[in-house]
């Protein structure tokens, strides 16, 4: 038989369905050696942390067994619990006894998980301590074990900007991967050695400019164009077309829920979304449009939204408006 990675190698991970508030969100087309990044963020990290919000089944593993630990330690009144008390620890300590090697699987894995425990948190009366912790109302719950076992990450500023509600899921996830600098862009692919460096330009602009994140959105010619008409739209007080800035300014100026910063929230992931699909409209299927085509459907796809969702129908005035 062949080993599983060089057939996963071969496989491409179509589809990966995922729910966001009441919206399934699909994310198309990334090889699976390509995508182990992703599984990283997906598996630790909140969405106000960078990632995708998706719990990681090892971590939660670790606190279910956790749990099972501290009802042995609190010798709950089940009959399992008495079984364990009764045939392996006979008076004994759970934070001490070692396993043997014909105990049962199940009771070496928890062994295994009170040791990992130890080491992570100190000592015996630390991992005490955050067990405690992690009660609400007298009840431990599994959810605060796990947060409390998975490694803490420092919030981004720009949570808010990339994951509003009122912006299309598909919007809101190739935004994501700008924000993290994890699109694949052409430069990227020369660092992992998938292009030769002598392909490495903007297929967007005339010049011979490296495409990089940070060119496509918004330092190049073509995309700029296409931001500056969306600006003059929405009316922006503030102007630049560098990523750095505009991300800043979106993440410090934009706060709230009024119409208005969901509309240019909207607008900001829809322009970004529509540049990256020219871009790959023009690699794979040779179809080129121009700025003011790419204008029109972001003005299309932010319409479309406003009138096919009842609950922000007083945005149409604001958009007549504009």
């Amino acid at each position: 038989m062949r080993p599983y990675g060089c057939i996963a190698d071969r496989v491409m991970l179509r589809t990966i369905t995922f729910w966001n508030r009441g919206v399934t969100c699909v994310l198309i087309s990334y090889g699976l050696k390509n995508f182990t990044w992703l599984l990283g963020i997906l598996s630790v990290r909140g969405k106000k942390h960078g990632g995708l919000g998706v719990f990681s089944a090892k971590s939660w593993n670790y606190a279910a067994a956790t749990e099972l630990l501290w009802m042995i330690h609190l010798k709950k009144d089940l009959l399992w619990i008495k079984w364990i008390h009764g045939n392996y620890l006979q008076n004994q300590n759970v934070w001490e006894i070692q396993g043997r090697t014909y105990d049962s699987w199940m009771w070496r894995q928890i062994l295994k998980v009170r040791d990992m425990l130890i080491n992570k948190f100190g000592s015996t009366d630390n991992v005490k301590n955050a067990i405690e912790g992690c009660f609400s109302k007298d009840k431990l719950k599994l959810s605060e074990i796990y947060m409390c076992l998975i490694q803490p990450m420092p919030k981004v500023s720009w949570f808010s900007t990339a994951w509003d509600e009122f912006l299309y899921p598909k919007h809101s996830f190739i935004l994501w991967l700008a924000c993290n600098q994890r699109l694949l862009t052409k430069d990227r692919l020369c660092r992992m050695g998938m292009m030769s460096s002598n392909q490495n330009q903007c297929v967007l602009c005339c010049g011979h400019q490296l495409e990089t994140s940070k060119h496509i959105f918004f330092e190049c010619q073509f995309s700029a164009d296409v931001w500056n008409r969306v600006m003059d739209w929405m009316r922006f007080r503030w102007r630049s077309c560098y990523w750095d800035l505009i991300i800043s300014w979106y993440s410090c100026n934009l706060k709230g829920r009024g119409p208005l910063r969901k509309l240019k929230r909207m607008c900001l992931s829809a322009a970004v979304y529509m540049i990256w699909d020219e871009r790959n409209r023009r690699i794979f299927q040779g179809k080129m449009r121009d700025p003011s085509q790419i204008f029109r459907a972001i003005r299309l796809s932010v319409f479309t939204r406003v009138l096919n969702v009842s609950s922000h129908a007083h945005m149409i005035d604001l958009l007549e408006v504009l």
